[in-house]
């Protein structure tokens, strides 16, 4: 009887864990991108009026790659990929104040589109818009209210470059 149990158990466990969908990214990554192959990223297009936002993001974008194994890092069209795209807006708003109605915290917000092109057929595989935001404290010291706005804007070009990688290894 205890055989039978755990031999039930074991195959509800094997069915279960067969249906969850379930497949590490690396092989993803490997299956769609190949091994070897190569992308560009050419600065992005700064549609706001904030300046730099297009370099913050282009260096992080650079780390999250270089982080990968699957696609290396070239120039140029002799790449096999081009991941391309602008930054659409970017937001700065108050979300919270003290009792003085002094503000205490910003939001910042940033929006990007992206289009990652096969270079030998011009094909689209992927395109989408993706955005992040983070908050930081405010402060009466300009030079510290400057320094904790560009941390955020470090931070969001982080995780937008992690977004982006995660949906370009996704199913399109």
């Amino acid at each position: 009887m205890q055989r039978k149990t755990v031999a039930c158990f074991l195959v509800l466990l094997c069915l279960v864990v067969a249906a969850c969908g379930y497949r590490p990214l690396g092989r993803d990554m490997a299956s769609r991108f190949g091994e070897g192959e190569t992308i560009s990223i050419p600065i992005f297009v700064n549609k706001t009026f904030k300046s730099n936002l297009e370099n913050v993001l282009l260096n992080q974008l650079i780390d999250e790659f270089a982080k990968r194994k699957h696609l290396q890092l070239g120039r140029g069209d002799g790449t096999d990929y081009t991941l391309s795209g602008e930054v659409l807006s970017y937001t700065r708003k108050e979300v919270s104040y003290s009792g003085a109605d002094e503000v205490t915290e910003y939001r910042a917000t940033m929006v990007i589109a992206a289009t990652l092109r096969k270079n030998s057929t011009r094909n689209v595989l992927w395109k989408g818009e993706l955005s992040w935001s983070q908050d930081y404290p405010s402060s009466s010291d300009i030079a510290l209210l400057q320094n904790n706005e560009e941390a955020a804007v470090r931070e969001i070009s982080q995780r937008l470059a992690q977004q982006l990688y995660l949906k370009m290894s996704e199913d399109f």
